[in-house]
This record gives C-alpha cells, sequence and structure tokens, in this order.
C-alpha cells in the first residue's frame, strides 16, 4: 500500500517463495503487470458464502439483529449500494475517491503515485483518483482500509466515506448499525476463516 511498482517488486523480491511462485506462473517472472494480475486472480477467489446476510436474503427472517436490519437500510438509504453493489457488495466497478469533497487536499500531504488510482493505469487525466470500488464482504474483519491503508478502523472508513463519497456527516448512531450489517457479510470461506 501506498508504494510504487519498483517497491513492492523489491520487497516481494526478497521471499524465495514468491518468486518461485511468480517465475513458475508467468514466464517474465516478477513485473508490475503480472503482480497485479496475481492480485485480481486473488480477489477472484475471496467469494465468501452462507453469511448471515445471504441467509437473510434466503428467508431467514430471524438471522439478523434489529441493529443489523437498520444498518442494512442505512446502506441502502445513505446510497453506499450504487457503489458497493452486486453479490460481492462491490468489486465490480471504479470510482472516484472525492465525488462529494476533496479528499486528497484534506489529507494535507503530497500527493504519491498510489494516491492517483487507476490514471497509473490507463495514464489518463480522468482516471485519476478512481479506484476500484472494494467488496466489503470481508470489510469488517480486515483492516487497516482505503488504497493506502490509512484508516485503521472501520468506523473511521465510514465516516470519511459519508463525508467525500456522499457529502454527508453520518451521525454516530447511525455508522454503529452500517458496522453491525458489515458484519453480516462475513461468511465461510475455505482460507480464511472469520
Amino acid at each position: 500500500m501506498n508504494s510504487n511498482w519498483e517497491e513492492v517488486i523489491s520487497k516481494l523480491s526478497k521471499d524465495p517463495a514468491i518468486m518461485e511462485e511468480f517465475e513458475e506462473l508467468f514466464h517474465d517472472g516478477m513485473t508490475g503487470e503480472n503482480i497485479a494480475a496475481a492480485i485480481a486472480a486473488f480477489e477472484r477467489s475471496l467469494v465468501t458464502v452462507n453469511s448471515r446476510f445471504d441467509r437473510w436474503l434466503k428467508g431467514e427472517e430471524r438471522v439478523l439483529t434489529e441493529q443489523e436490519l437498520r444498518g442494512y437500510r442505512l446502506f441502502k438509504s445513505y446510497g453506499c449500494v450504487s457503489c458497493h453493489q452486486g453479490v460481492n457488495v462491490g468489486g465490480n466497478m471504479f470510482g472516484i475517491m472525492g465525488a462529494k469533497g476533496d479528499y486528497f487536499k484534506d489529507m494535507h500531504r503530497e500527493i504519491t503515485d498510489a494516491d492517483l488510482g487507476r490514471y497509473n493505469v490507463t495514464k489518463l487525466s480522468e482516471d485519476k483518483h478512481y479506484f476500484k470500488v472494494p467488496s466489503l464482504r470481508l470489510a469488517a474483519i480486515n483492516p487497516p482500509y482505503f488504497h493506502d491503508g490509512s484508516e485503521p478502523t472501520l468506523e473511521g472508513a465510514i465516516r470519511i466515506m459519508g463525508r467525500y463519497q456522499l457529502g454527508r456527516e453520518l451521525p454516530d448512531d447511525d455508522i454503529e448499525d452500517i458496522i453491525s450489517f458489515l458484519y453480516t457479510l462475513v461468511g465461510e470461506h475455505i482460507r480464511l476463516k472469520p
């Protein structure tokens, strides 16, 4: 996070097992493009099943608490679902970080290459600060948050998203309810245990 390809390759190259895997999988070894392909393949494998939310969608009405249901309703009514949609509750599109405010200006630090987002791939100026909208399936148990890992808490991430993506200051109670809902998205995964 918050690195360039040269730094990432340098760090990963120190692990002989990773180097061996890359040499087996990619004829040209470890490159930024190959790392991106490996990450994309890994992300496609992060399918979780049988979350409490999934079970609720299938008709198990009592599997969610009132607070979790409030969180789900708030998640929809605030508009979070306009980006975090589909079976994985995100991961299907790119979105600009700072749709309703200048997130990067307010960070009060120099902009890094990582902050440029999709622009690093396309080199199109209109792609600056666009990032893949992450799936929220495992977000409740996988801090830190954002493209650079700058936010350590789920509460902080929701507060920032409310401010910069929705143009709203979310009340603490609403944030707590949304967090409660996000925990219902954590399901079973063959490699990851919640």
